[in-house]
């Protein structure tokens, strides 16, 4: 599982085109935007097989909160 995590992570790193950290804030990261959901809606579909709504990610307050329901 643990690795699983850290992939997810390197995976949003990529999108954010950024080092992120689990613990941070998604109000904090200043291109948290429409379409970074839409991205991380894509790599959730392709990668991981999992269809997730746009509303449920811009409601993640953390990194932590989007790699558990990408998981």
């Amino acid at each position: 599982m643990k690795k699983k995590f850290n992939q997810i992570l390197k995976n949003l790193e990529i999108i954010f085109e950024k080092k992120i950290k689990p613990t941070d804030k998604t109000d904090k990261l200043e291109n948290f935007d429409s379409i970074i959901i839409l991205q991380i809606m894509n790599l959730a579909k392709t990668s991981y097989k999992k269809n997730i709504d746009g509303l449920r990610i811009s409601k993640c307050k953390t990194i932590s909160e989007i790699i558990d329901i990408i998981s």
